[in-house]
């Protein structure tokens, strides 16, 4: 079972070991408590970069954000 992190938790994160790494979708329900990393193809001269989508997520999300 992945883990799962609230939005708070997700933008302690994303400064804490230095911004950009986490992607987070912009059209977010407000209802969509619960993220789950996933690691994506894309990468930067610091390093991979994650994105933050809610738990149940379907193909069509994955082939969108370039998901491994």
């Amino acid at each position: 079972m992945d883990r799962t992190y609230n939005k708070a938790e997700l933008q302690h994160l994303n400064t804490k070991y230095g911004s950009g790494w986490i992607r987070m979708p912009e059209n977010q329900k407000e209802k969509e408590k619960e993220f789950v990393l996933y690691a994506t193809g894309d990468s930067s001269i610091s390093g991979r970069i994650y994105v933050a989508l809610p738990k149940n997520i379907t193909v069509a999300d994955k082939i969108k954000y370039n998901i491994m």
